[in-house]
């Protein structure tokens, strides 16, 4: 597992912190939670 942060294009403020294999899943996962759509996320890998 890979850990990322959810950030929304829209207001460019991070939304979510988690793991999932890929920033896909991270995005989608995410999208879902929140009721937003996965084209306003990107989802960055980071180290910890």
């Amino acid at each position: 597992m890979k850990t990322f942060i959810v950030y929304n294009l829209d207001t460019g403020l991070p939304i979510a912190v988690g793991e999932a294999l890929e920033a896909e899943w991270a995005r989608f996962e995410t999208a879902e939670e929140a009721e937003i759509r996965a084209e306003n996320l990107i989802a960055e890998e980071v180290s910890l």
